[in-house]
Order: C-alpha cells, then structure tokens, then sequence
C-alpha cells in the first residue's frame, strides 16, 4: 500500500511537473538559439544579431520562472517541516509540495454572481466606448482613452471568463510575461512600417495652376 501511495501522483502533480518540463524545454532551446547567434556573429555583432540574442536570452529566463519558484516552494516547504517532529506528515508533504495549498484556491472558479458584475463593467465600458464616437475629441485622445478600455476589457476577460485569476501563480508567471514580451516584439516592427508607408510612390508632385 505504501509503494501505491508513493507512486501514485496527484493531477496537480503531474500538472505542475509537466508544466516544468515544457518550460525547461522552451528555455533550453532559446538559449540553444542565442549560442548560435553568439557563434554565428564571430567578433563583429550587428544590431539584428544582438536584437536575436538578446529576446532569446530574456524569454529563456521568463521561462525558467516556473521552474525556479516550484524548486523554491519546495526547498522551502522542506526547511519549515524539517524542524518538526512529525515524520510522516513530512514525508507526505515533501512528496507532494502542493498539499499545504488550499484546495479552494486551488480548485475555485469563481460564483455565478461573480461572472454577472463582470459582465455588467464589459458592457459599461462597451457603452463608454460607444458614447466616445458620438462626441467631439482629439483623436490622440479618443485613441488613449480607447487604448486604455480596451486593455481593462481584456484583462476582465483574461482574468474571469478565462479563469486566469483562478489559476496557479506558476501558469499566471508562464502566460503573462510572454504576452508582454510578444506585444513589444510587435511594438519593435511598428517604426519600419510606417517608415516603409512613406516611402510608398503616391504619383507625381501636384504642379501649380498655370504651369505648363
């Protein structure tokens, strides 16, 4: 019985051991990347190579986060149950890191009440955006303000309809700063497209009346 108990993991277990893994693996080959970078650009780097080496370098480290702060609880958990005197309850707790955890956080998904009031702010704020276009503003504003409800909307959505709010610490510390990092990736290409916009051929110059 107790060989079954100790081979026998827990969903969250498996869960959070996979997780490691696909995080180790995507931090493996980004720095697997930014090896070949330094190797390709020889004495001289340009300024792509170092933007290619660079973002590697920094997702590699966002994705040993996870695995980081699991070795972190655990350490932990096993320095605060070393110095008691329950030997059981120790060996159970090292086996398994998350069994200090609340099974209602854990397990929580939030109420039906919840999910109305949050409802309720989206379609305020889809109605302030409504009301935007029906009056007068600088557009600079319009963009802000728009810009701002947008992002309030999707992190609503994220975080409640989504269930990220509900979610580990360690999945939170995976999706987050990957999004982050893929929208400033995006941000980077923003000032050539607008370069290549005006280098478009948009016809001859208009020629004064009365030229010929």
């Amino acid at each position: 019985m107790a060989e079954m108990e100790m081979t026998s993991e827990s969903p969250e277990k498996r869960e959070q051991s996979l997780l490691n893994l696909i995080c180790l693996i995507a931090a493996a080959m980004f720095l697997a990347l930014v090896a070949y970078n330094l190797f390709a650009a020889g004495s001289i780097i340009s300024t792509d190579g170092l933007f290619f080496t660079v973002v590697p370098l920094l997702l590699a480290f966002v994705f040993l986060v996870v695995p980081g702060v699991d070795m972190w609880k655990k350490r932990k958990i096993a320095k605060a149950l070393a110095a008691s005197s329950e030997g059981g309850e120790v060996m159970e707790a090292l086996a398994d890191p998350h069994a200090l955890e609340p099974e209602e956080a854990i397990h929580f998904a939030g109420s039906s009440r919840l999910f109305l009031s949050v409802w309720m702010w989206l379609l305020i704020l889809t109605a302030f955006e409504v009301f935007l276009g029906y009056i007068h503003l600088p557009v600079t504003y319009m963009l802000v303000i728009l810009m701002g409800a947008s992002l309030v909307k999707a992190a609503l959505i994220v975080a409640y309809f989504m269930h990220l709010r509900f979610e580990r610490l360690n999945l939170v510390l995976t999706i987050v700063p990957a999004l982050v990092i893929c929208i400033c990736l995006l941000l980077v290409f923003f000032p050539d497209s607008f370069r290549a916009r005006n280098l478009r051929y948009s016809g001859p110059p208009p020629t004064p009346e009365g030229a010929k």
